[in-house]
């Protein structure tokens, strides 16, 4: 246990030290603060464009299987999404 504690004292340490003199490079606390928000909103659009992408090909399998529902009533609910 005491070496553990040790290693997290100086993990701690060593992490403490990083983030001060990565704050200071990048123009301060309120810098690294717009940064981390932009990443967070770049994210956030590319999540709902990926949304997007998946609806259109649920919407596309959707009308494909419609069409061609005559051919494969034997096929369990949900099949079409399985290939």
């Amino acid at each position: 246990m005491k070496r553990f504690m040790i290693g997290f004292a100086v993990g701690a340490a060593i992490g403490a030290v990083a983030v001060a003199i990565g704050t200071a490079r990048f123009g301060g606390v309120e810098a690294l603060a717009g940064r981390v928000r932009g990443a967070i909103a770049a994210g956030q659009r590319a999540m709902e464009a990926h949304e997007q992408d998946l609806w259109a090909d649920v919407r596309r399998r959707r009308a494909a299987g419609m069409s061609s529902a005559d051919q494969r009533s034997s096929d369990p609910p949900g099949a079409l999404y399985e290939r």
